[in-house]
């Protein structure tokens, strides 16, 4: 099926774990059969895209059945910044077209509806990952996160921010204090940050987009994703990304940001795992632990920088299996 194939590239490109983030009913069903029949050569943690508070799912578990499982909720808060649909506190630095002067985009939910299925994902102690680009939006999550927490005392579900494209200082602090966890898509630099400096943004929130650095100095446990198919697959360009901060014409934006490239390789293995409760068994390379690992063609710590993302795959192992290994010669 396209989906073996699919995961078979993955592997090729050094994933060992992969995660859905916006299942429907008919495709978890579809997961689990594959899983069952054992066709999976990775695990695969789904998130349910949910929009309706009493909508019924298939039993959320930390636990696989196979190498699936149902991990929690998606919940897709605002659109992207490119598209102008990101939901900002301060207007757009361009003019939006078909807009008025001051537009900043939009929430997809009310805050109280969205607060109903913030409330559904604690009073189930369900993992949640919610979608927000702009700021606006990430300031409706925290205030939901906040009050859920207060109804719910004593249930950390480590909730998600699913791009946290442009968190704000203050929002990272806030993050800090209610165990919120970004998920940066820090790709958005290279693919759009020469038009989100001179377009969306402006040159000073554009330098602050996927504020890794400051989540770093906050002690905020976060990871690096590259939403595809938005973009392609590929966490060591997201390394190079997050470590270099240059965009596609090769300019630096936001260069206060930069990580190291150790800080890059957590935020895509142990940092990973713990956002999806699985710390304990994956994501680095510890006696007990599950034996998921890649061999790569250079150390990402000792090579020049900019060279990160050049480095080949040379073998993915699962669970002491190899699952993809580079053709001699290749």
């Amino acid at each position: 099926t396209s989906y073996v194939k699919t995961m078979q590239l993955l592997a090729a490109k050094g994933y060992t774990t992969l995660v859905d983030h916006a299942s429907t009913s008919d495709v978890e069903k579809a997961y689990q059969a594959m899983s069952d029949m054992g066709q999976m050569p990775l695990d695969l943690v789904a998130y349910h895209r949910l929009a309706d508070p009493r909508q019924p799912i298939a039993p959320i578990s930390r636990s696989y059945n196979g190498r699936y499982r149902l991990g929690g909720y998606k919940i897709v808060l605002d659109g992207s910044i490119q598209g102008f649909t990101g939901y900002l506190s301060q207007p757009y630095h361009s003019h939006a077209p078909h807009h008025e002067k001051d537009y900043r985009g939009y929430a997809h939910l009310d805050a109280s509806s969205f607060k109903n299925l913030v409330m559904r994902a604690y009073a189930e102690k369900a993992s949640l990952m919610v979608h927000t680009n702009g700021d606006a939006a990430t300031d409706l999550y925290i205030d939901a996160v906040r009050q859920a927490q207060l109804a719910h005392p004593n249930t950390n579900i480590r909730p998600v921010i699913i791009h946290a494209q442009t968190m704000r200082e203050d929002q990272l602090d806030s993050a800090a204090e209610l165990g919120m966890s970004p998920s940066f898509f820090v790709d958005h630099v290279y693919f759009w940050g020469d038009r989100h400096r001179d377009i969306f943004l402006g040159p000073d929130r554009a330098a602050r987009i996927s504020p890794t650095a400051s989540a770093l100095k906050r002690g905020l446990i976060f990871t690096l994703h590259d939403d595809a198919p938005i973009v392609s697959a590929d966490p060591l360009r997201s390394a190079w990304v997050a470590v270099n901060r240059l965009t596609s014409s090769g300019k630096k934006l936001g260069g206060e940001q930069s990580i190291s490239p150790l800080e890059a390789l957590k935020a895509l293995t142990i940092h990973a795992a713990y956002q999806h409760f699985e710390e304990t068994t994956k994501g680095s390379l510890e006696t007990g632990k599950r034996a998921d690992m890649i061999i790569l063609q250079s150390n990402p710590l000792e090579i020049d920088t900019v060279d990160i993302k050049d480095i080949h795959v040379l073998e993915t192992i699962k669970d002491g299996q190899t699952v993809y290994k580079q053709a001699s010669g290749g």
